[in-house]
C-alpha cells in the first residue's frame, strides 16, 4: 500500500471513528432527555473543533467536503426533482392525516432549520460517508451505513427513524454523483419543515 493509500485510509478512519462517537453522543444526551439547544450546541462544537482541526492539517478541503459551487447548476435539478418527490409524498400524507398543510411551524423550520442540516449533512455525508468510500468495499454497503448512521441518531420514533433512513438513502446516491452540500442541507430542511409538523405532528422548536 502507497504512502498516499494509508493516509486516506488513516484519515477515513478517523472521520468515521469521530462522527460515530458524535452520534452516540447527540443518541446518549436525546436519552437522557437534555433540551435540544444543549444537545446542538454540544455535537455543533464538536464538529466544529474537528473540522477546524481537519482544515488546519489539510486532510480536507471545503471542495473536496462539498462546500463548493462548480457543480450547483448540474446537481439543482437531480436534487430538486427528489425533493419535490418527497414532498408531494409528504403533503399528500398529511392529507390523509387531515392537517393543515401551512402553520407557522412550517415557515418557521425553513427559516431556522439550514444551520442545523448543514450540520449534518456535513457529518453524514461530507465526512462519515466519504469515509466509508476508503474503508468499505462496495458503494451499496457505504450508502446503507450512512442512511443507517442518520436513522440511528433519530431513534426514539420509529417513523422518524423510516423516514430519515429513506432520505438518508437518498442523500447519499445524490452525494456521490453531486457532492454538494448547500443543495444537501437544502433539500433537508425542506423536507424536515414538512415532516415533523405535517406528518409526525412534531414542533421540534418548541423543545429547544
Amino acid at each position: 500500500m502507497s504512502d498516499a493509500a494509508r493516509i486516506a485510509r488513516s484519515t477515513a478512519t478517523i472521520d468515521v471513528l469521530v462522527i460515530g462517537g458524535m452520534s452516540l453522543l447527540y443518541v446518549a444526551l436525546e436519552s437522557l432527555h437534555v433540551q435540544k439547544r444543549w444537545s446542538f450546541a454540544a455535537v455543533g462544537i464538536a464538529l466544529l473543533i474537528y473540522g477546524t482541526f481537519s482544515i488546519r492539517r489539510r486532510t480536507h478541503s471545503f471542495r473536496t467536503i462539498g462546500f463548493r459551487t462548480d457543480n450547483l447548476r448540474a446537481g439543482l435539478m437531480p436534487v430538486g426533482i427528489c425533493t419535490l418527490i418527497g414532498t408531494i409524498g409528504l403533503v399528500a400524507w398529511a392529507k390523509a392525516l387531515g392537517r393543515p398543510l401551512l402553520g407557522n411551524q412550517v415557515l418557521t423550520l425553513l427559516a431556522l432549520y439550514p444551520v442545523w442540516a448543514t450540520v449534518q449533512q456535513l457529518a453524514f455525508q461530507g465526512l462519515l460517508h466519504r469515509g466509508l468510500m476508503v474503508l468499505l468495499p462496495t458503494p451499496t454497503l457505504q450508502v446503507l451505513v450512512t442512511a443507517a448512521a442518520f436513522a440511528c441518531v433519530h431513534i426514539g420514533n420509529p417513523l422518524l427513524v423510516a423516514l430519515t433512513f429513506v432520505g438518508g438513502l437518498m442523500w447519499s446516491i445524490l452525494y456521490r454523483r453531486w457532492p454538494n452540500l448547500w443543495l444537501l442541507a437544502g433539500s433537508q430542511t425542506i423536507l424536515a419543515a414538512l415532516a415533523y409538523p405535517l406528518v409526525l405532528g412534531d414542533a421540534p422548536l418548541a423543545r429547544l
